[in-house]
């Protein structure tokens, strides 16, 4: 198992206990799994992380739905059918947050729905809260407002940046001083003038209570300013700090920098201390020096400085220049370069050389002390109050994702629903319910609205008929995604809208095959469909398009007629159910007359003559 000794990331590692696998309760396989990432993370020094146990969590978590890939692909959730993120949920849902962290922590909710009900409507009581605020220009406005000013970078345009990205590379021990600066800084920021606004008391409802504490905790306004305090602030926000000059001097923090600091003092004043010495042997050496006893040699020497030049692409430095016409220029000195236009020779004397070796050395212990002192810096400070700050951050994040549900709710037509109780029938129930990514990306008034009331006590199973581009697809994929809008704490856009809580749901659409592991569309549409029957229960909604089309026309009635007469009589779940077989639909609609219904797209008949006359007529009569 991962062990706490010897890790080579960030500090605050050890907090997780000796044995993470212990700590976790972690199964035998995934604890060693865990162990073998460890390994491999630790040779790049980010096995920190892997010691943290908080940062552990399961991926089917308590009170969450846990999506199959093909539910998030099939209902686009995620990405558009064309890869694309227009024209996602997640695009719709998202596209009002202010930050990176609040992006990712909407598309954790699209993706991981909640099962639980008080969960569900503390967050559905705080997206209200945040939507009448801004209709009504309330106190979180501000809030928001200053959210977006100091952690909007990355996608504001504004702000800090990345911060949560930020804070991992401070955990590492990878973060430059722009970055640590940018992080501290927007945490700190947001923090102060949160609380100087009201804090906590700002908001109404209990999430976002928790939520604004969270994201102006005294203590990590204390740990941000604590922090700064040690680093070169205004230098690194204007990008000409580094690692060697970033850190305030620090005698009792940092006494080996201050030893290699002095050291480079002690040699620049070294090679100063050189320039009267040589210029004192240039007289000496001069013809004018000996025979006027030093008179003459000094009034022609000039005083001696160091200059630099470039020479290709490297810079000479700690040069002597002197007319090309003066006398007594020791032998021993090397000739550099000569400036013709100038009159000038350049020179190095052995002493500068042997001095500026000894900078340079120098130098080299001082930028390698600093680079130590900066990631003790991060290793020994900023890596241990990671969690502290993360914790701020993902309070800031929680914020702007309500905002952006906030302003989806706001929309025309978006309605909050309503969680029936636990011990309520399984029930989903839309009136004049809409797609919601269709309605968005549609011309405005150009969707259709359809309703639907499934019940477990009644119409639970609803087959659907009709002719191509009927729009049955759409129907059933639009019941589905408001349903797991409604449990992600969204609005959803119908005229009504309530039902219990699911604990999954299941979809089956398309056609595909993966003939690369050797399987056939047939084998992949009954291996889904097997999942679904075996994951499904009473709370579920299940979703099955064309079920059977896979092979012929006679497998496929019978697939799709055992596979609905099992989901009516024995699993259960609601089941949207999508076929061409009308005989299926009118065979089970007879059997489960209590519990099977069946529906077909109506339609408008248009004769494109008729309108052709009427816009003639219209002509004529203007």
């Amino acid at each position: 198992a991962a062990r706490s000794g010897g890790g080579s990331g960030g500090v605050g590692a050890t907090s997780a206990g000796g044995n993470v696998g212990d700590a976790l309760n972690l199964p035998e396989q995934t604890t060693r799994a865990v162990a073998v990432a460890f390994d491999w993370l630790r040779q790049f020094g980010l096995d920190g992380m892997l010691l943290l146990a908080p940062t552990f969590r399961p991926m089917s978590a308590a009170g969450e739905m846990n999506l199959a890939p093909n539910v998030l692909r099939q209902l686009e959730m995620l990405r558009s059918r064309e890869g694309k993120h227009r024209g996602s949920l997640l695009w719709l849902l998202g596209d009002g947050t202010r930050t990176a962290a609040g992006a990712r922590a909407i598309r954790r909710w699209v993706s991981h729905p909640l099962t639980d009900r008080d969960a569900i409507r503390t967050r559905l009581d705080a997206v209200e809260e945040l939507r009448t605020e801004a209709d009504a220009g309330g106190a979180l406005e501000p809030v928001l407002e200053s959210l977006a000013k100091y952690h909007g970078g990355a996608r504001g345009g504004k702000g800090g940046g990345d911060v949560e990205r930020y804070l991992g590379r401070i955990f590492h021990g990878t973060a430059t001083p722009a970055e640590l600066v940018a992080a501290l800084s927007a945490v700190g920021g947001f923090a102060k003038e949160l609380s100087s606004a009201g804090g906590d008391s700002l908001g109404r409802t209990r999430l976002t209570r928790e939520l604004l504490a969270a994201a102006c905790d005294p203590a990590v306004i204390h740990t941000c300013d604590e922090l700064l305090s040690r680093v070169d602030v205004e230098a690194a926000r204007a990008g000409r700090a580094t690692a060697a000059m970033v850190l305030l001097p620090d005698p009792v923090k940092f006494p080996e920098l201050e030893r290699t600091r002095d050291a480079v003092a002690a040699a620049e004043r070294a090679l100063q201390d050189l320039l009267p010495a040589l210029r004192q042997k240039i007289i000496d050496n001069s013809r004018g020096g000996k025979a006027q006893g030093g008179k003459g040699g000094l009034q022609l020497t000039p005083r001696l400085t160091y200059t630099s030049v470039r020479q290709g692409s490297s810079q000479v430095e700690h040069l002597v220049e002197l007319p090309d016409t003066l006398p007594g220029i020791p032998t021993n000195w090397i000739r550099v370069s000569t400036n013709k236009s100038k009159k000038v020779v350049r020179y190095h004397p052995p002493e500068v050389l042997d001095a500026a070796a000894t900078l340079e050395q120098s130098r080299e212990r001082h930028s390698a002390a600093c680079a130590a002192a900066w990631h003790g810096f991060l290793r020994d400070d900023a890596a241990g109050a990671f969690l502290e700050l993360r914790a701020a951050v993902r309070a800031a994040a929680g914020l702007d994702a309500l905002a952006s549900l906030a302003s989806v709710a706001r929309l025309d037509g978006y309605v909050k629903p309503t969680l029936l109780s636990d011990d309520h029938p399984p029930t989903i129930r839309f009136v004049d319910g809409r797609h919601p990514t269709l309605e968005a990306v549609l011309d405005p008034g150009s969707f259709v609205p359809n309703s639907v009331d499934l019940r477990n006590d009644g119409v639970r199973a609803l087959v659907v008929t009709g002719p191509n581009m009927g729009g049955k697809s759409c129907f059933i994929r639009q019941v589905a995604l408001l349903a797991l809008m409604a449990q992600m704490g969204s609005y959803v856009p119908a005229a009504a809208a309530e039902l219990t809580v699911l604990d999954g749901v299941y979809t089956r659409m398309g056609a595909s095959d993966n003939l690369a592991m050797g399987s056939s569309t047939f084998l992949e549409e009954m291996s889904e469909c097997s999942s679904i029957l075996r994951s499904a229960t009473e709370k579920s909604l299940v979703v099955l398009d064309e079920l059977g089309r896979g092979t012929s026309t006679h497998d496929g009635v019978a697939v799709a007629h055992a596979t609905l007469d099992y989901i009516i009589s024995d699993l259960k779940p609601m089941c949207l159910f999508v076929t061409h077989y009308t005989d299926v639909a009118r065979d089970l609609a007879r059997k489960h007359r209590k519990h099977c219904d069946t529906q077909y797209p109506s339609y408008v008949e248009v004769d494109e003559n008729d309108e052709n006359d009427e816009n003639d007529e219209n002509d004529e009569n203007d």
